[in-house]
């Protein structure tokens, strides 16, 4: 028997394409069974929800809550969905407005579903109509071939087998074949040549597959067209608030909408205009196919905080992800990178793609974060499932750049050459890529971030060391630290780890902005977190560590520690220093302790300090005398508005901690602050100490520091009383000033006069000056019934002797704490300095 036909999946292997098998797939994701009762639900959704933000996370609720919805009355007679349907009007203009695009979604997938249906199986014209046709082809013809050949043999069928017989020609549709005889039962019987029902099937699977190609070609057109008006609804819901990603609605976060966007971007990027008039579509288009990214991040990310997301990855965003992000590769994420900057861009329009590659490095975050449903690459499987291009640069520096430093640590080697610019330049794009991040990474991918920052900025920093000739400076180690500074618990964890610690900090900055978060993150307990409680205890070990290496390293902080580094390299460790002034203010009530060992500690049973400015804590730490004193001169040789800021900030916790003290005191609970006005005076004297002995090019900043206790005092006074006294806005706070201090702090540097200065230049009296001022608009024990303390600094009618007088006054009526003040003060600036 011939064999002649040929299946579906064959007519798809010979053709390239999979025309049915794409059907079955696009109607397996739009789904059109549902759509009705999708409908159904979002008219209820409608009604109910209070803004746009909320619709799809209401219609969810709704679908799951109804069982059985009957969608029906929502469908016209075409098997729409009916916008006019009372139903499905909303409570709002926006509303309606995202429901009218909703619908429109909708009925969209629906035509594009019946296009796509109709390619294969419209009755006259589909591929299958086709492809049946195909078979019955392949067998008429073999048909046709027997017909001829019966019709060549019908004169000699009954001749004796004694007479020759000889091969004979077979004409059938043009072609001539050879029909051999063979003898048979005593006769002699033709056959079609071996091979011809071969012939005749590959003939007719060839024109099916053809059929195949122009089917899936109409396919493809179909769908493109459908996505590319999704992508046009999406981006206009998006603007309307509208999460994509959440809801029944599933109709932009398929794998189909995932290639399909990320090939897109891929397009975009390979065909970026010259012309600055085609700038605005390619910035919308850009816009337009990561709106997918944004709808998952927009359902994921908590804009009060990024380390805690508001829910996990559905299965479908993961999927989502995955698809879009897979797509990537090295030069791609480069050109992505690039784009943070603006390069290639007219300087007006550099920017304006930046929420477009946000998303991206959210998606990436997202996607390698499995506290929220994404992969972990500590795994085997996760790695694997790392994009090329990203895996790339998460498997450490390249030979360009190891051989490029090497190079350059030969005196006269001649330099880094072109492949080390050049994968320098690839680096700083990834990192710029992912420092535009707004969601936290997961622990291990932002692990893998910072440590990959801190060896690359080790790396890179020996390219100054032969006499400059770095022209340029890597910021991408910068930029990945910005994305890891966004997991507090990570940044807090890598903090107390030694080796990276020490690596950090050691390694030379152009930019430390990045490091400086990440020492505020992992510093900084968060929100919500009690002071007490075990979650607490990673952010004060953290703390110590910073702060205790700081004291015994303050050269490293600056940067300084590096002759030729420092002298040819463009350094800025302004954005370190700051870190430290923060987390000095944040645990100044630890600092101001004062001792002779720094260590921290914890405990799980009882307190590690007790009554402390009020409080009792379970973790703890100590700084020795003379690391305090290295700090606080470490501080005062910083970068001017860093150290600027850390003294305002010195000057605020005076009050904020004399503001606690009193309050206590009125109320009863304490009948002694002699230690809290201890801590205050030694923290005065140490700042004294240090800005009398540290070597500061432009003395103004000194000057400014010294009287700035008082103005700075008055100015955060009147912020906090504003709330009304011992109110909750006046409550001491763990771990630094509190947020009504913080915020309420004058903006900093004004000008002072050399009069000013001298009026003000003497001793403990700006302190015991600002203290005073404290009680007295705190009405404490009738320390409002003086006269107020004047301001020298501010006004000529009043000298030194009127307000240290005047201040003497008001001490009186807490005289044991003020004697507290003035000794500790006293000590911190002679007894307690190394050598003095």
């Amino acid at each position: 028997m011939p064999i002649l036909s040929f299946t579906r999946d064959e007519v798809e292997a010979k053709a390239g394409v999979k025309p049915w098998k794409d059907q079955v797939t696009f109607h397996d994701e739009i789904n059109p069974d549902e759509m009705a009762d999708t409908a159904a639900v979002y008219a209820r959704a409608a009604g109910e929800a209070s803004d746009t933000g909320e619709l799809a996370t209401e219609a969810s609720h709704i679908g799951a809550d109804a069982g059985g919805i009957n969608g029906e009355e929502m469908v016209d007679d075409e098997g729409r969905i009916d916008l006019t349907s009372r139903g499905l009007q909303g409570n709002g203009e926006d509303m309606d407005t995202v429901v009218e695009y909703v619908v429109r979604a909708m009925n969209r997938a629906l035509d594009a579903d019946e296009e796509v249906h109709d390619v294969i199986f419209e009755p006259a014209n589909g591929l299958d109509k086709k492809y049946t046709d195909r078979l019955q082809d392949a067998i008429d013809e073999w048909n046709g071939w027997q017909s001829a050949l019966e019709a060549k043999l019908a004169p000699t069928r009954d001749l004796p087998l004694l007479t020759a017989q000889y091969p004979v020609s077979v004409e059938y549709g043009g072609e001539t074949r050879w029909a051999i005889p063979m003898v048979t039962n005593g006769k002699h019987v033709y056959s079609l040549p071996a091979g011809l029902d071969t012939d005749i099937r590959n003939k007719h699977l060839a024109l099916a597959a053809g059929d195949a190609k122009t089917a899936a070609g109409d396919i493809d057109e179909a769908i493109e067209a459908y996505r590319k008006k999704l992508g046009e609804y999406g981006q206009e819901l998006g603007t309307l608030g509208y999460d994509l990603s959440d809801g029944p609605l599933g109709l932009w976060t398929t794998d189909g909408m995932a290639d399909y966007a990320a090939e897109q971007v891929e397009y975009l990027l390979a065909h970026r205009p010259t012309d600055p008039a085609e700038l605005d579509a390619w910035i919308d288009q850009l816009d337009m196919w990561t709106e997918g990214l944004g709808s998952i991040a927009l359902g994921i990310e908590n804009p009060d905080d990024p380390d805690s997301p508001l829910r996990d990855l559905t299965a479908a965003e993961r999927a989502y992800l995955e698809q879009f992000l897979g797509h990537f590769d090295k030069d791609e994420i480069v050109a992505l990178g690039e784009l943070v900057s603006g390069k290639g861009l007219d300087p007006g329009d550099a920017g304006r793609q930046f929420s477009s590659l946000q998303r991206i490095a959210n998606g990436f975050n997202m996607l390698f974060n499995p506290e929220i449903g994404g992969v972990d690459i500590s795994t085997q499987a996760g790695r694997d499932a790392l994009p090329p291009g990203l895996k790339h640069f998460l498997d450490g520096p390249s030979e360009a750049l190891i051989e490029g430093m090497a190079k350059n640590m030969v005196p006269n080697g001649g330099g880094p050459d072109d492949s080390y610019w050049d994968a320098l330049k690839e680096f700083n794009a990834f990192g710029e890529l992912m420092g535009t991040a707004s969601i936290a990474p997961g622990h291990s991918f932002g692990s893998e971030l910072a440590h990959e920052a801190v060896t690359m900025q080790h790396l890179t920093q020996y390219q100054y060391v032969n006499g400059g000739g770095g022209d340029i400076p890597n910021t991408g180690s910068n930029a990945l630290l910005q994305n890891v500074a966004l997991n507090s618990d990570l940044s807090a964890d890598l903090l107390n780890d030694k080796t990276f610690r020490e690596d950090a900090l050691t390694a030379h900055w152009e930019n430390s902005d990045g490091l400086g978060n990440l020492i505020r993150s992992g510093t900084t307990v968060p929100e919500g977190v009690g002071h007490n409680d075990p979650e607490a205890k990673q952010y004060v070990q953290a703390a110590f560590n910073v702060l205790h290496y700081a004291a015994m390293h303050p050269d490293t902080i600056h940067g300084t520690d590096h002759w030729a580094i420092n002298e040819y390299g463009d350094l800025d460790h302004s954005g370190l220093e700051d870190s430290i002034g923060d987390t000095m203010l944040n645990y100044m009530d630890f600092i101001a302790k004062g001792g002779k060992e720094s260590e921290f500690s914890a405990t799980e049973n009882g307190f590690t300090d007790e009554n402390l400015q009020g409080l009792d804590y379970k973790y703890s730490f100590d700084l020795s005398d003379e690391d305090r004193n290295t700090l606080f001169k470490m501080m005062n040789t910083a970068d001017s508005q860093a150290r600027d800021e850390f003294y305002d900030g010195v000057n605020a916790w005076y009050t904020d901690t004399a503001l606690g003290a009193f309050n206590r005191l009125e109320s009863g609970e304490s009948q002694s602050e002699r230690s809290t006005f201890d801590h205050i005076g030694r923290v005065a004297g140490t700042a004294r100490w240090a800005q009398d002995n540290a070597p500061i090019e432009d003395e103004s900043k000194r000057k400014f520091t010294t009287y700035g206790a008082i103005s700075t005092g008055s100015a955060m006074l009147n912020t906090v009383l504003d709330f009304g006294k011992w109110n909750v806005a006046n409550q001491v706070a763990a771990f630094g000033i509190t947020e009504a201090m913080r915020y309420g702090m004058p903006d900093g540097n004004e000008e002072v006069t050399e009069a000013q200065w001298d009026t003000v230049n003497w001793g403990d009296s700006d302190v015991r000056a600002a203290v005073a001022q404290v009680a007295q608009r705190a009405g404490y024990e009738g320390a409002d019934q003086f006269d107020a303390v004047p301001d020298p600094a501010h006004d000529s009618r009043y000298t030194d002797t009127d307000m240290i007088d005047r201040t003497r006054d008001i001490e009186k009526v807490y005289l044991a704490e003020a004697e507290s003040l003035i000794t500790a003060y006293d000590r911190a600036v002679h007894d307690d300095q190394v050598g003095n």
